[in-house]
């Protein structure tokens, strides 16, 4: 069939050689337009039903919009017109090259995230403009409308660790910014061990895939990767602008602001067909805040002591959540250069330093009263570096990318001494440590793409990745007198390092827009090194003697060890026989090697005190077996004409052979008598049960243009059992009467007589290495996550430049210890249900200048975010009123 192309008015802008990247798959042609404007940034009006059956062979590299909209029409009986700068309109024609007529109605198909009820896998992307609706002031806040994504939040602490489908820490799920693993790690009570910082004024995306990756990104991970994409140059440049940017700044309004205090930011790019340049800065202030008074009796009587001090519990809830001061400021740069022979280079950097406390609440000497103590100041720094390089010429073989990136994320830390009494031996003085973790990375990869007649393609994605993660812990630390004769009790966090990397393979064939089939097979490979070691008394072996006696026993290892793991992944998708329908489903394995802390951490978990943490040096790796079935609706004009209606509905199950996790009650080789009695005493296992992630998520997304609703929900299944051996590294003894030896014993006088007497020496006890126990675990995973969810409804006015609605978060809660606490196992369950309510406004005043107010928790609720630190106790806000004023040019 022949081509039509308009050529654009020469006052439109279109004809702007302003470079955009665009990543379009070969799909159908009303897919691939939608794509098209997600990406350019472009205003595209077509009749979708006018191009029924038509394909596009996608569109890789760099481009203008108007050269970008013709190389994705290539083929296709259509031609385009800009109208106007940033809008385009899209028209079939016939054979003979006259306009095919169009129906009334004309789609706005420039919607962010559209993609996501098209593509058959889980996948989620929060945009910038949901971030607005409710501008964050911790970065979970993003995630929180998010199906299957939870968040261990301590709102004193701004790391934000991720968990997808119940899975997290460790590297289990990628943490990234713009493609830089977040690795950095400080062992606290086991709700947070991986954290990253990422200020949410640079974000410009957030991208979450769920389950077990064959692609980039994805050794190591077991529940899914979390990518926070920031801005680009390219987000405010276009036809014929070679500057823009934005600024940004709010504050919380009047005694409703609740701890919130000046938040903002400054981007500004500039930059044409040779290069581009991005600067940004950010700086972001809060402090003590109150919490919730409604609905109190949602906490239960457990929560600060209710039901045996309910006086103090009261004045808890009364009073400001104390020492919540905290001040981040970010910075970055990116420099782009785009180079002969479509190729780019990019050079970025980001940094963001944050101010943060620590505290506990202690109650009165009254008992009348909860007041906070400060345990802890932190400084921290992270900074990202990455040099980014792509190659997209006009070539289906080659569209290849790469990225060397460095990140080290550093924590110094002031720490209160302890509140012991010097005598008791467990006293120790305030003291200074740091944490450091350094990360560099490597990343290549290139697609392929191959079309096989009108109907069928096959696109090939390879490439290899790795990364290298070295802990550097230090501490100016003295040791209480209870510690100081132990070697390896210096600290949580040990020295070490692990290297992975990773060959993969991922193929996609689809036919004739109905069927998407897509393998692939990674290989990845580990090696761990470092050196641990812990205290214990065994008896010697050996020697045979009438009075044996343990004796004190270091027990050392110097670990080098190395490993590797295939691991596939098969996905179909089908569209039966209804163009708004595709159902889908996946099948995948993970594989994830134990990192430093798990293998290495020896010592006092809180710098005194009796517990214990010991290391477990042949600590098995993680594997993973995950499958979901789920479906995809997309629908244009389903209740009136122009209106749209999207959804995606899935079942996940995700098991984990040989889960690590925090064994509170383990033995020591040497053991020989009773076991499971030392609760503190903890390690690293392996879990000897299948460990499940089982639940439904569900998406739904309408839209009329003038009204619109999104509706997101998470619903978990079923419950864990965590069983380990209970001397995790063997080791049992008895002793073993060998035979009899005569004994000359005294009787006085000089005298002695010889008396036969029993002989020992010590065998391996079998039986007792052999004895498990089960129900000993401290951390996120012993609860399922609570059931959340969230609902938002809006109306836009005025061409849309107002945009008014109202979200409804809510937590079914999990109260399992609500109204008791049973202490066999440390952690409770203490998530309480809740329903909050938001409400909030934006409005375009000018095309530049945009004026938004947000009220959170209108009706000042009490609650905890759902899988929040459980341990940390801080309340989230009470009712806040912010506004924020943002201008564009």
């Amino acid at each position: 069939m022949g081509i039509g192309l308009a050529q654009a008015a020469s006052d439109s802008g279109a004809a702007s050689r302003q470079l955009i990247q665009f990543a379009i798959p070969a799909q159908s042609l009303d897919s691939a337009v939608l794509a098209y404007a997600e990406q350019s940034g472009v205003q595209v009006f077509f009749d979708s039903r006018k191009l029924a059956g038509l394909r596009s062979e996608g569109l890789r590299g760099g481009y203008s919009a108007e050269d970008g909209l013709r190389q994705l029409l290539r083929g296709a009986p259509v031609r385009y017109r800009f109208s106007a700068a940033g809008q385009v309109g899209l028209e079939r024609v016939e054979d003979n090259g006259e306009v095919m007529e169009l129906g009334a109605t004309h789609v706005n198909s420039n919607r962010e995230g559209d993609w996501v009820y098209l593509t058959p896998r889980s996948t989620s992307v929060i945009t910038r403009e949901q971030i607005d609706k409710r501008p964050p002031r911790h970065a979970a806040d993003m995630l929180e409308e998010t199906a299957g994504v939870y968040t261990a939040v301590d709102q004193r602490d701004p790391g934000l660790s991720v968990n997808i489908r119940g899975v997290q820490d460790y590297g289990r799920v990628n943490m990234n910014i713009d493609g830089m693993r977040q690795n950095f790690n400080v062992n606290g009570h086991q709700q947070r061990n991986g954290v990253m910082f990422i200020d949410p004024e640079f974000i410009s995306s957030v991208q979450i895939d769920k389950g077990s990756q064959s692609g980039m990104g994805g050794a190591g991970v077991l529940g899914g990767i979390a990518s926070f994409n920031t801005v680009q140059a390219s987000e405010f440049l276009g036809p014929d602008k070679e500057y823009g940017g934005r600024i940004r700044a709010g504050h919380g309004i009047g005694e409703l602001g609740n701890g919130t205090y000046f938040n903002g930011s400054a981007v500004f790019a500039f930059g044409n067909e040779v290069g581009d340049v991005l600067l940004g800065v950010s700086e972001r202030h809060f402090g003590d805040y109150r919490a919730g008074s409604n609905d109190t009796d949602n906490l239960g009587t457990q929560i600060r002591l209710k039901d045996q001090f309910p006086q103090a519990w009261q004045d808890w809830i009364d009073s400001e959540v104390g020492d919540m001061s905290s001040v981040t400021r970010s910075q970055m740069i990116k420099l782009g250069l785009n180079l002969p022979l479509d190729q780019r280079v990019q050079l970025s950097y980001l940094q963001t330093d944050t101010d943060s406390k620590d505290a506990w609440t202690w109650q009165s000497a009254d008992s009348n009263s909860w007041y906070y103590r400060r345990s802890a100041s932190n400084d921290i720094t992270a900074k990202n570096v990455a040099f980014d390089y792509s190659y997209s010429p006009d070539n289906d073989l080659i569209d290849l990318k790469a990225k060397l990136y460095y990140v080290t994320t550093r924590q110094d830390r002031w720490n209160a001494g302890s509140t012991a009494s010097i005598g008791s031996g467990n006293y120790y003085a305030p003291y200074t440590d740091r944490f450091q973790t350094d990360t560099w990375g490597l990343q290549l990869e290139n697609t392929s793409r191959f079309y096989l007649g009108q109907r069928d393609s096959l696109s090939v994605n390879y490439g290899t990745e790795m990364f290298q993660d070295t802990f550097k812990p230090s501490s100016e630390m003295v040791p209480a007198r209870s510690n100081s004769s132990n070697p390896f009790a210096g600290g949580a966090n040990p020295e070490g390092k692990r290297i992975m990397a990773s060959l993969f393979a991922d193929l996609t064939y689809e036919h004739d827009d109905w069927l998407t089939l897509d393998a692939g097979l990674r290989y990845d490979r580990y090696r761990l090194t470092g050196k641990t070691g812990l205290t214990t008394y065994m008896y010697p072996t050996g020697i045979t003697q009438v009075d044996l006696l343990k004796q004190r026993t270091e027990l050392l290892y110097d670990v080098d060890q190395e490993q590797g793991r295939f691991s596939p992944t098969f996905g179909i998708g089908v569209k039966p026989g209804l163009d708004w329908l595709q159902l889908y489903t996946r099948w995948g394995r993970g594989w994830r090697p134990p990192s430093v802390t798990e293998a290495f951490m020896s010592g006092k978990p809180h710098g005194g005190g009796n517990e214990l943490v010991y290391p477990n040096p042949f600590l098995k790796p993680e594997t993973s077996h995950n499958w979901e079935v789920g479906m995809n609706i997309f629908k244009e004009s389903l209740f009136r004409s122009g209106d749209r209606f999207a959804a995606k509905i899935a079942y996940f199950d995700t098991r984990i052979d040989n889960f690590s996790f925090l064994d509170t009650n383990v033995d020591l080789p040497g053991t020989d008598g009773a076991t499971g009695v030392s609760m503190g005493r903890s390690a690293y296992q392996n879990n000897l049960q299948d460990t499940r992630f089982r639940g439904l998520e569900y998406s739904l997304d309408y839209d009329t243009g003038r009204f619109y609703t999104r509706l997101s929900y998470t619903h978990m299944i079923g419950s864990n059992d965590f069983c380990s051996k209970q001397l995790y590294l063997g080791g049992a003894q008895k002793k073993n009467i060998s035979g009899t030896e005569i004994v000359e014993l005294p009787i006085g006088g000089g005298m002695t007589i010889p008396v036969p007497m029993p002989v020992y020496d010590a065998v391996a006890d079998a039986d007792l290495d052999a004895q498990t126990r089960c129900g000993d675990i401290m951390g996120n995973a012993s609860y399922m996550p609570a059931d959340r969810g969230s609902l938002t409804a809006g109306l836009r006015f005025f061409d849309n430049t107002l945009d008014v609605g109202a979200r409804l978060r809510y937590s079914k809660g999990n109260g399992a210890n609500l109204e008791s606490h049973g202490y066999s196992q440390l952690d409770q369950a203490l998530w309480p249900q809740y329903k909050v309510w938001d409400l909030y406004a934006s409005y375009w005043a000018t095309p530049q200048l945009n004026i938004a107010l947000s009220m959170e928790n209108l009706t000042d609720q009490a609650y905890f975010v759902a899988m929040g630190d459980s341990n940390n106790l801080s309340l989230a806000r009470g009712r806040t009123l912010t506004g924020m004023l943002e201008y564009r040019f």
